[in-house]
């Protein structure tokens, strides 16, 4: 981290915290929608965030009610005006992250949150955007199609559930990056899960019925193909969000992954006319 980069953080931190010692100021590299600092206050470990537009406080709401169930960062502080907040830091444990039966759980909890903001992501829109960017116009109406043949399965959603985001720690499983949380079918968090941990078939089909099982209830005759076609949705995303940014190299898996659902999935998709 350049000087005059960490001589802006310490004015930040101390404009928040005047007369108090603040320490151990670092730059993190997780992160690419914003700027994220790790720093000591008060004996507590904690998180400054940068955000380049305007702050989600809505989700941020919903955030700190998770954090009350210990499922979340708690928020300490937020200012809009500044574009900035302020989160607790969690210490994870050694080791990766997995599917778990807690983490689908937890996963549930998140789908069961009730936000201020009614909103629902405009997936459609969003998708028409990207596909236009990839060159698969057709593929994203085909897929947009699809979508209209099954049960609309709406919960208040993370969005942006990459392996990052998903942490485990001593207390247990926390979500973290709230930033795109709104509203929007429960099956895209979960197409999120099945490419972000490079599941299998079989261990996809595994995560919808745990998923279910943990409401007690019995998995759609549609649920394993409505999650192929948001497994595609996903893909094409997160592929044009990573290009338009030049992360090239976040794109390789992806890419991979995008070529093989092509090649086992025609059979959810719309044929042409």
């Amino acid at each position: 981290m350049a000087n005059s980069e960490l001589a802006n953080i310490y004015e930040i931190l101390h404009r928040l915290y005047p007369n108090q010692v603040v320490s151990n100021v670092r730059k993190l590299e997780k992160g690419l929608s914003n700027q994220n600092y790790y720093f000591e206050h008060a004996g507590v470990k904690k998180l400054l965030k940068l955000f380049s537009g305007p702050i989600p406080v809505d989700a941020l709401q919903v955030q700190a009610q998770l954090a009350k169930q210990s499922q979340a960062q708690h928020v300490l502080h937020i200012d809009e005006q500044r574009k900035l907040i302020v989160l607790e830091y969690l210490t994870e444990k050694p080791g990766e992250v997995n599917i778990s039966p807690e983490l689908v759980r937890a996963l549930v909890h998140i789908h069961q949150s009730k936000s201020p903001n009614n909103s629902e992501l405009d997936l459609a829109t969003h998708l028409k955007e990207a596909a236009i960017f990839l060159k698969q116009e057709h593929l994203a109406k085909s897929l947009i199609t699809a979508l209209t043949q099954w049960a609309r399965d709406v919960r208040y959603c993370h969005n942006d559930l990459v392996k990052d985001n998903v942490i485990e720690t001593e207390l247990g499983i926390y979500f973290i990056d709230f930033e795109y949380a709104q509203y929007n079918d429960l099956y895209f968090d979960l197409a999120a899960l099945c490419c972000s941990f490079s599941l299998t078939k079989i261990e996809q089909r595994v995560l919808l019925l745990s998923y279910y099982e943990a409401q007690n209830k019995a998995l759609p005759y549609y649920g394993e193909d409505k999650l192929e076609v948001y497994i595609g949705c996903y893909l094409i995303l997160s592929i044009a969000w990573y290009q338009q940014r030049q992360q090239t190299r976040h794109c390789e898996q992806l890419k991979e992954q995008f070529k093989l659902w092509l090649e086992s999935n025609r059979r959810v998709l719309p044929r042409e006319s």
